[in-house]
């Protein structure tokens, strides 16, 4: 624009306008300001904008392994809030909708354990926020668990022998899907499947006897779990194979005899001969431990094998060490101290006789159910031979004789303030190269109010060489120590021999 062809007429025309447009301008800007004023204004200035709740939401993950319709079900279980003018500082967790606790994490892992056939379990997760308001339309889920069926076995390994006295022993595991604890009951049949009776369910051991409905001759025990939920397992039988029984023989004695010899080597026939010699008229019950490889041996010793032997009143215990090639047959040491110190302090009377195992020489523990002190180690009879004799150092005891060769025998000592008291001892014999200075003891006896034990470091059968020393023996360990013999002693046995006889 040329500015100098404008002359003051020509630019007051423009000046006027321009001061018009401002004045324009800043009206436009006053209504703007007075119409933002005016709104920021309008809400009531009387009372607090309303506080709004939290609310909740919930999801579910399966835990690795787990089934939803499992009897008993593990859940990883996730919940998170929001406050729409605020946060959330907690959660409120309840499984009934009464009672409730808090927690400020944000999920949790739960077990579902069944309690019927099938159960139902449902869960409510509130919000909480920093005002200390909760929702209250807490988030819910429900979820439904279907039972499962227990389960039982015998416990492998421990099957009962072929042939027992009416004493045994069953041990068995349970186990269910839905938790160990649902199973609320065992139930037990003796020979059929419509008898049964019921164990509880914490127990997963139990004693069979007479009373309980064992029969003499050939039986079967059936058992089955109870869940909590009234579901029963598949019925197990022992034995196990179904073409096969357990043969229960009866008590007819009230004298057992268990013998711990080899079954060669005429050893047995030995131990046999020996007692029909000296206890031809006294009636006793035999468990041979030797035979059926051993099979006869109950496996579980404490309760059934002490049981068996508290059956009776007397119990005499014969073993022997015998080599056969390369091989010590020895007797059943372990086995007799699992089982001998509970049936002496049940009040049994016991008579045990045995050679030393073929072991490292180890003190009186090795005898525990003894009040022997140690074993003696500085003298080995190296040879007992056919014709030596024992003497007895207790006029009540005859001399005995041997009636087979002995090699290694090895006595014992007992304490000085002992209870017990010596039997049988070989004097230093000066003739032989060995034990010149030291007497060997060989039998002894405990010396309670009523003689419970009468122990023997020799085998007794290979004592035989006179027959009624023998049998003056066995009658004062019997009638005199032990105490048998009474009326209804005498009565028992000789009905038993009777019937044996005829």
């Amino acid at each position: 624009m040329n500015l100098s062809v404008l002359s003051g007429k020509n630019i007051y025309p423009i000046l006027l306008f321009l001061i018009r447009m401002l004045k324009y301008f800043y009206t436009f800007i006053f209504l703007i300001a007075g119409f933002i004023f005016i709104n920021s204004c309008s809400d009531p200035i009387v009372g607090n904008k309303e506080h709004l709740p939290p609310n909740t939401y919930m999801s579910i993950f399966s835990m690795p392994g787990s089934r939803l319709l499992q009897g008993k079900t593990v859940k990883k279980i996730s919940w998170w809030g929001d406050s729409p003018n605020g946060f959330v500082v907690g959660f409120k967790i309840s499984f009934d909708s009464l009672n409730w606790g808090f927690t400020t994490q944000n999920d949790s892992t739960f077990v579902f354990s069944i309690s019927g056939q099938d159960s139902t379990f449902r869960i409510w997760v509130a919000s909480v926020d920093d005002k200390g308001t909760i929702d209250p339309s807490p988030a819910s889920n429900r979820y439904t668990i279907q039972n499962s069926a227990p389960s039982m076995i015998f416990d492998p390994g421990l099957e009962l022998p072929d042939t027992i006295f009416p004493i045994a022993t069953l041990k068995w595991t349970g186990t269910d899907p839905d938790g160990d604890n649902t199973i609320i009951n065992y139930w037990y049949s003796l020979n059929d499947t419509s008898h049964f009776r019921p164990v509880p369910g914490r127990v997963n051991i139990m004693t069979l006897t007479k009373d309980s409905g064992l029969v003499a001759g050939n039986n079967a025990v059936y058992m089955k779990a109870q869940d909590i939920a009234h579901t029963f397992s598949p019925i197990v039988r022992m034995p196990v194979d179904s073409t096969k029984f357990f043969y229960v023989k009866n008590v007819s004695a009230k004298i057992l005899l268990i013998k711990d010899v080899p079954t060669v080597n005429h050893e047995l026939d030995s131990l046999n001969n020996y007692f029909a010699a000296v206890m031809d008229t006294v009636h006793y019950d035999v468990l041979d431990i030797k035979s059926n490889n051993g099979n006869l041996i109950p496996k579980i010793i404490n309760p059934m094998f002490v049981e068996t032997l508290k059956l009776y009143k007397i119990v005499y215990w014969i073993g022997y060490r015998s080599l056969t090639g390369n091989t010590y047959d020895d007797p059943n040491i372990s086995l007799a101290q699992y089982s001998l110190p509970y049936y002496l302090n049940a009040g049994g009377k016991l008579f045990w006789s045995s050679g030393f195992p073929n072991i490292p020489i180890v003190q009186g523990s090795l005898f525990n159910f003894t009040k022997i002190d140690s074993i003696k180690t500085t003298c080995v009879t190296q040879y007992n031979l056919v014709g030596d004799t024992l003497f007895s150092v207790d006029n009540s005891y005859p001399a005995l004789i041997f009636s087979s060769r002995l090699s290694q025998t090895r006595g014992f000592y007992i304490p000085n303030n002992s209870e017990g008291k010596t039997l049988y001892e070989t004097f230093p014999d000066t003739t032989r190269p060995y034990c010149f200075y030291d007497s060997t003891l060989f039998g002894f006896k405990s010396l309670q109010k009523n003689t419970n034990l009468v122990f023997f470091l020799l085998p007794i059968h290979h004592l035989n060489g006179d027959v009624n020393a023998s049998k003056s023996f066995m009658k004062q360990v019997l009638y005199n120590d032990f105490g048998y013999g009474n009326i209804s002693d005498i009565i028992i046995n000789y009905r038993k021999i009777f019937l044996k006889n005829n």
